[in-house]
């Protein structure tokens, strides 16, 4: 296995980790608009230590394709926020499992890969998965929430989706790892856009809050950047199959990790949880099938 694939691996345990501690800082009064800022600030800023590592001449008549990148990135950001203040972490991160296969119908519309009629398949599997991390015995409010999440998510599939496939097929174009610092400078830049929907200043982020929003930002920066490099240099699809491994990761950490924090997902009820890991299941399931498809 390429070294690369370990990266998206362990980038898939970052986000379902990340995910769980922004959720966290959600909850801690840090509001969505200022987290969102704070988080692209801290992914700019830690892939910026990729400017070193240039080596080999950059093409800057194609700085475009990098700042489209970001652009994505950005809006994937924001719908997965969104989808995270709605949602659980349980329902969000499996369902943004389903990227993989956004992945894969991306490249085939845009840049011209075949895709296998087994795909889908893939695609039933996901629709029926997305529909058990839906499942609620409560209120139809409750339901509505959900339902309101597993839309934002799905969304955010979508964003990132195209994001990865950006980064894939332009990347070697423009010039290896300098196209992810910039990507992310370009979603950064952004974020300033977002100073004027602030309810309050940033100096006023509840203390408690503070600690969320250093550690959730932190992780997710990490992990954004473990996949980026992943991408650079290998297939999406392949990568997004690996990374994919947070849908369980998700289940499993509101389990275990997750009543330590605050979080009480685990509290749900024993069928909404089973629905939801067997949910996850289906997702990695769709997923090998593409694997297998793919050769």
């Amino acid at each position: 296995m390429s070294p690369f694939f370990l990266l998206a691996l362990l980038a898939g345990l970052g986000s379902a980790l990340g995910l769980l501690f922004l959720k966290r800082t959600l909850a801690e009064g840090a509001g969505y608009v200022r987290t969102l800022f704070c988080t692209n600030m801290a992914m700019a800023v830690i892939n910026l230590g990729l400017i070193p590592f240039q080596n080999t001449p950059v093409h800057w008549e194609y700085l475009p394709y990098p700042l489209l990148a970001g652009v994505a990135f950005f809006a994937g950001q924001a719908s997965q926020l969104l989808a995270i203040k709605t949602g659980d972490v349980s329902v969000v991160t499996p369902t943004m499992g389903t990227k993989v296969i956004l992945v894969a119908l991306i490249s085939t519309a845009l840049f011209g890969r075949d895709l296998p009629p087994v795909a889908w398949w893939a695609v039933l599997l996901a629709a029926l998965a997305v529909g058990l991390l839906g499942f609620s015995p409560k209120t139809a409010g409750d339901r509505r929430a959900i339902f309101a999440a597993i839309g934002w998510a799905l969304l955010a599939a979508f964003f990132f989706g195209l994001c990865d496939n950006l980064v894939s097929e332009w990347s070697p174009l423009f010039g290896r790892p300098l196209y992810i610092p910039i990507s992310f400078l370009s979603a950064a830049v952004l974020s300033f856009a977002l100073i004027p929907f602030f309810r309050e200043p940033l100096r006023t982020l509840p203390r408690r809050s503070l600690p969320w929003v250093g550690l959730s930002s932190v992780v997710l920066a990490l992990q954004a950047l473990l996949l980026a490099i992943a991408l650079s240099y290998t297939d999406p699809t392949a990568n997004n199959i690996l990374y994919s491994s947070r849908a369980l990761w998700s289940v499993v950490l509101v389990s275990t990790l997750g009543p330590l924090i605050g979080n009480r997902e685990g509290e749900r009820g024993r069928w909404v949880l089973a629905a939801r890991f067997l949910g996850a299941s289906l997702i990695l399931l769709s997923i090998f099938l593409l694997l297998r498809a793919s050769g």
